[in-house]
């Protein structure tokens, strides 16, 4: 093997593999990267209710079709939606971490017809928000970090019944 093609393949690769049939899906940050979300989400923690708010301007800006997916008070599911990302946060300390809960909650969402590009609507209005909220200390480190953490986040909640069925032992009918 040459020395160009050992070198492309030990370079570590930026983007996330495709998880295999029966892979675990995990939430798999590196040390730096949780240090950077918890302290941004610090930083936005004394306003959690307004961040809340501004997250669903701006979703339902990006697809007001969303809007029908989110019944009752928007200031409720404003703090719902953000307590979630909270747990989230807290859970990055723990070594069994979010992806169980995820991935049946990610079932749950599909049920109810919430698809891939929702999720990443979703992502895309947080991360905008984050941008704002935080300004210039949402630096292009921290940016990544939440990238890092939302897109795993999103692979896990769109993730196959099948699949889920199988990492719990049960059986899938088609």
């Amino acid at each position: 093997m040459s020395v160009a093609t050992q070198a492309r393949a030990a370079k570590p690769s930026n983007r996330l593999a495709p998880a295999r049939a029966g892979a675990s899906a995990e939430i798999s940050l590196t040390a730096a990267q949780k240090r950077l979300i918890r302290e941004s989400f610090l930083k936005l923690e004394p306003a959690l209710d307004l961040v809340g708010q501004l997250f669903f301007l701006k979703l339902f800006r990006l697809d007001p079709a969303l809007r029908g997916r989110f019944a009752g008070d928007p200031k409720t599911q404003s703090r719902k939606f953000m307590a979630a990302v909270k747990l989230t946060i807290i859970s990055l300390k723990h070594e069994d971490g979010l992806a169980p809960t995820l991935k049946l909650l990610g079932v749950r969402q599909r049920q109810l017809g919430i698809k891939l590009r929702d999720y990443r609507t979703m992502a895309k209005s947080l991360m905008w928000t984050l941008e704002r909220s935080l300004e210039r200390s949402f630096t292009r480190e921290t940016k990544d970090a939440w990238t890092t953490l939302l897109t795993q986040i999103t692979h896990i909640l769109s993730g196959s019944d099948a699949a889920l069925l199988r990492s719990v032992g049960g059986s899938a009918r088609v």
